[in-house]
């Protein structure tokens, strides 16, 4: 390995092994589609030719109560993605988001009937949400794919921490 002079010339390798369960998901009975993205972010950018740009993935949120009148809790606007890749999919499919507060209450946020063609072809979709943190704590988004879990997606809502203005300097 050729390093310029002073970057690190320690090589690490990297060992991908496909073991017999992972094939054994493809071939089920039911079979589901790939899970490309599924995660919660400041803003999606669809851009001119289609490609996405995600901008401050996340997976905690902290709001500011100073100035905001006792007993209102702020909204906070956020979006997610949810990129699915047909594989062994194939016909119209319903696809479902479900919202799970950290009490355990539940919403269905989303639904959509997708048009799955196989092998690479991909299917995204973009969702706007806006949460009242009157919750705090962990909230979960779960990804139904014909009403069977394909995947979940964490959500910590928390208030900033009130800290000194020593402490803020640090």
């Amino acid at each position: 390995m050729v390093c310029a002079k002073g970057q690190d010339s320690n090589s690490v390798g990297l060992f991908v092994s496909i073991c017999h369960e992972a094939r054994r998901s493809v071939e089920m009975d039911n079979p589901r589609p790939f899970v490309g993205a599924a995660l919660i972010c400041e803003k999606v950018l669809v851009e001119k030719d289609d490609s996405i740009t995600l901008v401050r993935i996340a997976d905690r949120f902290q709001y500011d109560i100073v100035g905001v009148p006792q007993g209102v809790r702020p909204l906070i606007p956020i979006q997610g993605i949810v990129r699915l890749m047909s594989g062994p999919v194939t016909g119209e499919h319903i696809v479902k988001v479900v919202g799970e507060n950290p009490g355990g209450g539940r919403r269905q946020l989303y639904q959509q009937a997708l048009n799955f063609l196989g092998k690479d072809h991909t299917q995204n979709f973009i969702m706007n949400i806006t949460l009242a943190a009157q919750d705090d704590g962990l909230h979960w988004f779960d990804i139904l794919f014909d009403d069977e879990l394909l995947s979940r997606i964490p959500l910590m809502i928390m208030p900033l921490s009130k800290q000194t203005p020593a402490e803020k300097n640090l």
